[in-house]
């Protein structure tokens, strides 16, 4: 898989499985890339998901790649190119 393949499937994924269609559309071309702060706390003004969204986050990524999330490397997912990143060094 070529590196903005996984990058592409990550951010796909988030779309589709925590249904962020419509949030997506609203957001300006400007916000929509693979290093955009996916977290409120981070940026307000652009995806913003919440602490239960990141939750959720972890849940998919289980499930989706089974990878196991530590808690301390939660801080490590906040963007989709680091959620790419964090993917690859895991397997």
């Amino acid at each position: 898989m070529s590196d903005t393949a996984l990058e592409k499937q990550v951010f796909d994924m988030i779309v589709e499985k925590m249904d962020l269609q419509e949030i997506i559309d609203e957001l300006p071309a400007e916000k929509l890339a693979y290093e955009t702060p996916l977290f409120e706390s981070m940026d307000p003004d652009g995806i913003a998901l919440d602490s239960i969204a990141a939750l959720e986050l972890v849940v998919l990524l289980k499930d989706h790649f089974g990878i196991t999330v530590k808690d301390t490397d939660m801080k490590k997912l906040t963007t989709v190119a680091n959620i790419a990143e964090y993917i690859r060094s895991s397997q």
